[in-house]
């Protein structure tokens, strides 16, 4: 089980709020869970557990939704070299727009996600509350306690 917030220190919820607030910051939010996870891991598991949390959020949600929107831009622009807006008269087709105007929508999406759930782990950590990310928390949970086991 993961250590729960209730018996962490005010300076422990802090860290583990900092870790999680990274999320404000769009692809560079990463660094500060990294940066506490690497200086503080040793001195206390529940700023190790949010922190290295964060951190596999904060790397994982962006970087997915990036591999998602580069994949359909290549997408429509590999299409678009294949000749098909020169057939068109140099129109670009409604689909192609539409699926473009889809994957920018999803980015966004995915990046509010991001900031609200890291928003929402930073003031359920202050508040004394436990938190865990979809999946991800019960994850690593089961990841660590396998490797205290070991």
């Amino acid at each position: 089980m993961s250590p729960s917030a209730q018996q962490a220190s005010q300076d422990e919820r802090l860290l583990a709020a900092i870790a999680h607030s990274g999320a404000m910051l769009p692809f560079l939010g990463f660094i500060i869970p990294l940066h506490i996870w690497i200086t503080q891991r040793d001195w206390s598991k529940f700023v190790q557990f949010h922190a290295l949390q964060a951190l596999i959020y904060q790397l994982a949600m962006p970087s997915a939704f990036s591999v998602v929107y580069l994949f359909g831009i290549w997408g429509l622009y590999g299409s678009m070299l294949g000749g098909l807006p020169d057939r068109l008269g140099g129109a670009i087709p409604s689909g192609l727009l539409t699926l473009r105007c889809v994957l920018v929508g999803m980015v966004l999406i995915g990046w509010g996600l991001t900031l609200l759930l890291g928003l929402l782990g930073a003031s359920r950590i202050l508040a004394g509350r436990d938190f865990l990310y979809p999946l991800l928390g019960r994850w690593l949970v089961h990841y660590m306690e396998g490797s205290k086991n070991m």
